[in-house]
């Protein structure tokens, strides 16, 4: 997963985990421990506002109308 947006389509698909390694990555090697906190930090903003969105306030009001396939 690259964005927040993904891993909440991820979990109202029905997934119970995410894997966020290329954000890891790539906040490891831009700032070391503070580039990964960094990372984890603009995720959980785009999972909050993703949420908010949808117009929902936890992940168990997540269910698969809230994703869209083209």
């Amino acid at each position: 997963m690259t964005s927040g947006a993904e891993i909440v389509a991820a979990i109202a698909l029905g997934a119970t985990a995410a894997v966020v390694g290329r954000a890891y990555q790539y906040g490891l090697m831009a700032g070391g421990r503070r580039g990964v906190v960094r990372a984890m930090e603009i995720l959980s903003r785009e999972i909050e506002a993703t949420m908010n969105l949808l117009g929902v306030s936890s992940v168990g009001e997540l269910n698969r109308s809230h994703v869209k396939f083209r």
